[in-house]
């Protein structure tokens, strides 16, 4: 089988990279590979302002003040408004929720990866097993799918969280999109901070007398000032990050693909526009203040089948090429 060369990097970012030359680094590919170059709200990078705010809240809801109970319905959609996108997303998710399981055992992925002055390809086999194979070269993921080694970071505990997120996508196709956006939206943390209530989408999360103290305090000591008004609601953010993920690990399964598209075209600061892209018809999927830390995030994919075909986020654009294989067929080199 051969690749579909259009599903590569845009003319575009060819343009821009050009034949600069680069030295991949392993880790960078690594670290970026197993996440769609998303933000984390309870972990943002370096006194990040709204992980001062989220972190000063879990503070308080740990000790008792400011507790939030969780809203009666935390999958409630949009008000119901007439747009341009509805048509092709509504089309989209139809078809896909009631799409026959393609052929196969694994989904190959290729990701090219452009980040400022340098761009990196990257090889990714994910079996439906949940196993993870990674290469920076062709050659190198047929040699690691023939000798069995996975990719590194794939611990049963990585697997497990991957899973879940593949799991949630999964029940909002076909199931209780409440209790999806409850999976999908659970702990971003890995258990790493105390648990929060989950918020409905477009909630805003209040604050007590106590908790603006705190987060007061935690500003004086930081030099930074936290703007309460306007901190992402942290489920939507769960939901994002946590979907885009699973998009990308059950990016084979139509139903995976249906789940994702409706979780994340629910939450109100999710805007849907229809396109174009190296002659497909897209939709490209934009989350901005209310969803992201530092900036807007944006995901393009295929409004006919719903694939990913790129994600933009802090001046990192990842462009996929999905194709479902057998993990024997690769092992060959049969791809």
């Amino acid at each position: 089988m051969s690749y579909d060369n259009e599903d590569r990097l845009s003319a575009a970012l060819q343009d821009i990279v050009g034949d600069r030359p680069y030295t991949p680094d392993v880790d960078q590919i690594e670290s970026r590979g197993r996440k769609m170059k998303t933000r984390r709200l309870a972990l943002g990078a370096g006194g990040a302002t709204f992980a001062v705010a989220a972190l000063a809240a879990v503070a308080v809801a740990a000790t008792g003040g400011g507790a939030q109970a969780p809203a009666a319905n935390l999958a409630a959609p949009q008000p119901a408004t007439s747009t341009a996108a509805d048509a092709p997303v509504v089309k989209l998710v139809g078809y896909l929720s009631t799409a026959p399981q393609p052929t196969g055992d694994a989904t190959f992925i290729l990701r090219d990866q452009v980040f400022p002055g340098q761009k990196i390809d990257v090889y990714d086999l994910i079996g439906d097993d949940g196993k993870l194979y990674f290469g920076t070269t062709r050659d190198a993921l047929v040699k690691a799918v023939a000798g069995g080694h996975q990719a590194p970071g794939s611990s049963k505990e990585q697997t497990a969280f991957d899973k879940k997120g593949v799991d949630a996508a999964k029940l909002a196709a076909t199931g209780d999109l409440n209790e999806a956006r409850k999976l999908m939206g659970g702990d971003p943390t890995d258990g790493k901070l105390p648990p929060r209530p989950l918020l409905s989408p477009g909630a805003k999360e209040s604050f007590s007398p106590e908790d603006l103290a705190k987060i007061a305090k935690k500003d004086k000591a930081t030099g930074q000032k936290t703007d309460v008004d306007n901190i992402p609601n942290y489920t939507d953010n769960a939901v994002w990050n946590n979907s885009t993920d699973a998009l990308k690990y059950g990016a084979g399964d139509p139903k995976v693909r249906a789940g994702v598209i409706k979780l994340v075209t629910q939450i109100p600061s999710v805007k849907v526009a229809p396109g174009t892209y190296q002659g497909a018809s897209v939709l490209t999927l934009t989350a901005g203040q209310g969803v992201t830390v530092d900036g807007e995030e944006s995901l393009v994919i295929n409004a006919d089948n719903g694939l990913p075909i790129k994600f933009t986020a802090d001046g990192v654009t990842i462009n996929y090429g999905v194709q479902r294989v057998t993990v024997a067929d690769v092992a060959k080199g049969n791809f």
